[in-house]
């Protein structure tokens, strides 16, 4: 009996790093997945001169209002949202934008995620920035819409150099200013433009381009926001295969590959014009005011 006792025992021994074995390779997989919903790109600016707020403060619960909410928006707003929570001296106040090619559970889901990474990022920092893959998302103490703003700004590239880079830099510089034209007269509701251009025989043969400004920008504001992001990609992304400035009121990147989306959630169509009123048809006036005359005319014939 105790042979039997042993193998029963070895079995169960078995049997038991049998199970652990499993358990690993299924909390591979689940972290693997994990690690794949997450957007691949990611950067963030903590301010340190808007000053902190402490733990489980009024500014604290009302971040958290407002980082709630992202994920619960049912506006869609064209990827554009203006948001505040509480009163002052605790209030905060959101400015968050979605890139122009995203519908509304895409742009929900980045705005969510980058909101609470920036949380996570920037603890007690009263204001902060991120740009993430799809998204920016800026909160503070103090009111940001409508204001331009050279600060915080990041430029990050592809190391990665073109082949041709004299003549692929006159193309993109071309269709950057033709973009940052289109975005900046976009309208109120989205300025955004995507396109492409053929960059030469070299590599790349072609380079695809976004530029973006927040909504709240007049189309000034916007123009400048852009021509501030086109001189900064000259001192830093020079002959670079891909590149993106990145600004708090702007973005603009370019690659080599096609990177967003061809089709956009179309915006509404423009309010007809007023009809405009008819013109009386003076003709008919005159010839009736002839006859009249005339009948006058006869009857006072008539009477003589």
């Amino acid at each position: 009996m105790l042979p039997l006792a042993k193998s029963s025992e070895g079995a169960q021994w078995a049997l038991q790093h049998l199970l652990c074995f499993f358990c690993s390779i299924l909390l591979s997989l689940a972290t693997l997945t994990l690690s794949q919903l997450d957007p691949t790109y990611f950067l963030r600016d903590c301010s340190e001169t808007s000053g902190n707020y402490t733990a489980n403060s009024t500014y604290e619960a009302n971040l958290n209002t407002i980082i709630s909410r992202f994920s619960t928006l049912r506006e869609f707003n064209y990827g554009f949202f203006n948001l505040s929570a509480g009163e002052s001296p605790d209030q905060v106040h959101s400015i968050a934008l979605c890139r122009g090619d995203m519908n509304q559970a895409d742009c929900n889901t980045c705005l969510s995620y980058t909101a609470t990474e920036l949380k996570r990022v920037c603890p007690f920092n009263k204001a902060a920035t991120a740009w993430s893959e799809l998204c920016l998302v800026r909160y503070a103490n103090r009111d940001l819409y409508g204001r331009l703003e050279n600060d915080p700004r990041a430029c990050a590239y592809n190391t990665m150099n073109v082949s041709n880079p004299d003549q692929f830099n006159r193309t993109l510089s071309d269709l950057l200013v033709d973009l940052s034209s289109e975005a900046a007269t976009s309208g109120p509701l989205r300025k955004y433009a995507a396109g492409n251009a053929l960059a030469g025989s070299g590599n790349p043969g072609r380079v695809y381009a976004t530029v973006q400004c927040t909504p709240d920008m007049d189309q000034q504001n916007c123009t400048t926001c852009l021509q501030y992001a086109r001189d900064e990609l000259q001192n830093c992304c020079y002959g670079r295969i891909g590149c993106r400035v990145l600004r708090p009121n702007c973005v603009l990147r370019f690659e080599s590959n096609l990177f967003y989306n061809q089709t956009a959630v179309p915006l509404p169509s423009p309010p007809p014009s007023p009809t405009p009123s008819p013109t009386p048809n003076r003709g008919n006036e005159n010839k009736a005011t002839r006859a009249v005359m005339f009948v006058i005319a006869l009857l006072l014939c008539w009477i003589c």
